[in-house]
Order: structure tokens, then C-alpha cells, then sequence
């Protein structure tokens, strides 16, 4: 899939117009500006029938976003001495896909606190997926070379151990990270927006070998 460079500065400039720093569109809205289908369609519409036929209405939307300035990457708080331990007879487990360098510098310690304009109401494991997207200005100053780093791929694990929401930010939510373990070898894989589902089909073997090293 190639996303053409105008439909890009596009959006960015649509988000630094808007008043409140993001723009909410619908996902065939998000997909159609990028002359891609929305692969997720049938699935959404499935969902909504079933929640009409209780009496919910559902909507799927995209938030886009400008990040907030000057939040810290780290900050000090109470956790579990080990790492919480992982169901793996379970069909999946939780992963979140987070761009470079950012996710490798929560493998690396540097990093635990993630922001997110959604509650996480689940503590515990949770996949790390780093994205397909490269900015360039998140790398300045950082001691990370981009073209090392992995990409679409689940590269580790780490714990969601407290959510708190953001002072003066409303809507926005620290996640708070421990516990990190990185995966011997990046496993190739697609992402998806905010959390979703992986088969333990696919990273059994990757999530086995980190918690037992982290029991050991």
C-alpha cells in the first residue's frame, strides 16, 4: 500500500487547523482520502447489527490527532516487583501497535509512560507492536538509529500497571509501563488502531520464552 505524500500533508495541515488540535472522521472518510479501502468494513457493520439488535448504537471513528508538547516520558510510580504472568493457554492476548522510536525506547527502560485519548480499564500484558510509520523529527536528538529499528512487527511485552488521566489535558491518559521484555526476533506483523487482538498462534513461542525468562 503506497499513501501518497499530498494526502499526508493534508491531514497534517487539516489537524493544525482545527481548533481543538485533532480531527475526527469516519472510517471510510479516513481510508477514502488515502484511495484505500476500509478492510475493517464488514466487520463494523457486523458489530453495529449485532449491538441495533440489544438497542446500543455503536460509531467507528477516526481521531487524528496533534501530539501534546512537553509531557514526560518517564515518571516515577509504585509496581509489581515481577512481571504479571501471562495466559498462555488463552486464543489471544492484547497488543498495541506505537511508533518508532518510541516503542524501542520502552523496551529499553527509557520509556514508561504511553498516552492514549482512551482509559485502559485492564491492567496486565500487553503486546508491543511497532508501527509501519516513520516521523522523522521523533528521532532528533535521540541516540537511535532509524534504519536499524524494526517495523510492522510485535517486538515485546510489557505491563499496563495504573492509568492516570493527564493534569490539564483533559481526555488525555498516562499509561503507565513496567517490565518490559523484548522479544528475540521481531515477528512480522500488521497492526491496527488502538488495542487489538493476536493470536497466541503467532507469538506463543516469543511470549513463552520471555516469561520464563522473567521467572527464572
Amino acid at each position: 500500500m503506497k499513501i501518497s505524500k499530498k494526502a499526508i500533508e493534508e491531514v497534517i495541515r487539516s489537524v493544525e487547523a482545527s481548533e481543538a488540535g485533532e480531527v475526527v472522521v469516519s472510517f471510510e472518510e479516513f481510508w477514502a482520502h488515502f484511495g484505500v479501502a476500509d478492510t475493517m468494513q464488514a466487520l463494523q457493520q457486523q458489530v453495529a447489527e449485532r449491538l441495533a439488535a440489544e438497542g446500543l448504537e455503536v460509531s467507528f471513528e477516526v481521531v487524528i490527532a496533534l501530539p501534546p508538547e512537553d509531557l514526560p516520558q518517564r515518571a516515577e510510580f509504585a509496581f509489581p516487583a515481577r512481571p504479571a504472568p501471562v495466559d498462555l493457554s488463552a486464543e489471544t492476548l492484547r497488543a498495541l501497535s506505537i511508533q518508532q522510536p518510541w516503542v524501542e525506547l520502552i523496551l529499553r527502560g527509557e520509556k514508561n509512560l504511553e498516552y492514549r485519548s482512551r482509559r485502559l480499564r485492564e491492567m496486565g500484558p500487553l503486546l508491543l507492536h511497532a508501527s509501519g510509520t516513520v516521523v522523522p523529527e521523533n528521532f532528533e536528538g535521540l541516540d537511535v538509529d532509524t534504519d536499524a529499528l524494526p517495523y510492522r512487527a510485535l517486538v515485546g511485552l510489557v505491563d499496563v500497571v495504573g492509568v492516570e488521566e493527564v493534569e490539564g489535558e483533559e481526555g488525555l491518559y498516562a499509561w503507565q509501563l513496567a517490565h518490559p521484555r523484548r522479544f528475540q526476533a521481531p515477528i512480522a506483523y500488521s497492526g491496527a488502531a488502538g488495542i487489538f487482538r493476536v493470536p497466541m498462534g503467532k507469538v506463543g513461542p516469543a511470549v513463552r520464552a520471555v516469561t520464563l525468562g522473567a521467572s527464572s
